[in-house]
């Protein structure tokens, strides 16, 4: 009797076209509407339902994001978003309640998150190389 056995990144739901030695590509279950997450530890989730050109350009733009928090520049908890345009400006702080950034001391300025009309995201946007 054969079997077949599984290589490393199967085992552990890695993605191994898209990883890098640094930043792991993670296929998960994300929420609706989400095809990937950059998260502070260097790794990336990817939603699995996604084709794979969307991954791909998803890992492109979630790699700027993991460049923007090794600058110290993005940074995150479960409760608000960190952001500062370059290393010397102050650091503005958005406050996350439901899908939704207020920025701190600005109530009306409100976006969903993941919007483009975030700096960050834009950022991401321009930079990335997408397919």
């Amino acid at each position: 009797m054969s079997f077949k056995l599984k290589r490393k990144g199967e085992i552990l739901g890695i993605n191994e076209e898209l990883s890098s030695y640094s930043h792991p590509v993670f296929e998960k279950n994300l929420e609706p509407g989400v095809i990937a997450e950059a998260n502070r530890d260097g790794t990336t989730f990817v939603n699995k339902n996604a084709s794979t050109a969307q991954k791909k350009n998803a890992i492109a733009h979630e790699n700027i994001h993991h460049d923007q928090m090794q600058q110290g520049r993005l940074q995150y908890t479960d409760d608000m978003v960190m952001w500062r345009k370059n290393p010397t400006d102050r650091m503005r702080v958005y406050h996350r309640d439901q899908g939704v950034l207020t920025e701190e001391g600005s109530p009306a300025n409100k976006e969903i998150e993941g919007s483009p009309a975030l700096e960050w995201e834009k950022e991401a946007d321009n930079k990335a190389k997408y397919n």
